[in-house]
């Protein structure tokens, strides 16, 4: 085998050699490395391995929240938190369905009740027929907290009930079915359940939901303080009923048989269009 005599291999050492080819992204630190790339801007880069690098291209939607980018910007979320509010819900989960990311006292109800766009402010006046209703809040089923001004956009009905069923009957089964037949187009029902199964006995919403397998909102309403201001009349079942506006249009259908005159009532409220209100979707 020949040998290289020392002077051929000290010109070779001599001579220039070719500098590796620096990675793709590599503006300001080479690294070079074919199995680990880190000099992306993009906060985690784990596509090195791929068959295709793509580590010039920054993901459409970083923190994989649902919403892209360019229009968490522009809403005002954190493209780069996937719950900017930190109440445990994902930014576009939320957005998406009418609720509002950057409140960590709004997020998708449990109970899945019907929810549109709603402003930033309602301007409540008071409870009189004709009048925006005031705002309140209370505890539904799930023990979550409802806000009435969040219920803005749809039809809403103001039910008031005992547990204890009247001399005919209930009502509540057929409210829990319009209640499913038209949720869809934006109809709520609201139960203040002011009485339990006795006469003065207290509430339970629990043992009514499950009783009559309800699906809408239902309140514990002992003290009366909310129900009473909508209760114009001194018997139950009461209705009152609220247009996209949120505002007072009936007040006094009373009684089981005045049902069907609250349901037709509502639904001639659903077929007036909703308050336009500014909720840009991607």
């Amino acid at each position: 085998m020949s040998r290289l005599s020392p002077l051929l291999l000290a010109l070779l050492l001599a001579c220039p050699q070719p500098t590796p080819a620096p990675d793709d992204d590599d503006a300001v630190n080479d690294d070079d490395s074919a199995a680990q790339d880190d000099d992306d801007s993009v906060p985690v880069d784990d596509d090195d391995s791929a068959p295709v690098d793509d580590d010039d291209t920054t993901p459409a939607d970083i923190d994989g929240d649902g919403l892209d980018n360019d229009f968490e910007e522009q809403i005002g979320t954190d493209p780069l938190r996937e719950d900017s509010d930190g109440d445990g819900h994902l930014d576009g989960d939320e957005y998406l369905q009418y609720f509002r990311p950057l409140d960590a006292t709004d997020w998708p109800y449990a109970g899945g009740y019907p929810r549109g766009p709603i402003p930033d402010e309602v301007a409540g006046e008071g409870y009189e027929q004709g009048q925006i209703t005031l705002d309140w809040m209370h505890h539904d089923q799930f023990a979550e907290v409802l806000h009435m001004h969040r219920f803005f956009g749809n039809v809403v009905v103001i039910y008031i009930d005992n547990e204890e069923p009247p001399p005919i009957g209930h009502v509540v089964p057929e409210v829990q079915a319009a209640y499913e037949e038209l949720k869809d187009q934006g109809f709520v029902v609201l139960n203040f359940l002011i009485g339990g199964e006795t006469w003065g006995s207290p509430p339970d919403a629990g043992r009514f939901v499950e009783a009559h397998g309800l699906t809408f909102p239902v309140f514990e309403h002992a003290g009366q303080t909310i129900s009473e201001e909508y209760q114009f009349a001194p018997f139950v079942p009461h209705f009152s009923v609220l247009d996209r506006e949120l505002r007072i249009r009936a007040i006094s259908f009373s009684g089981v048989d005045e049902w069907e005159q609250a349901r037709a009532f509502a639904e001639g409220l659903l077929e007036e269009p909703a308050p336009e209100v500014e909720w840009p979707l991607p």
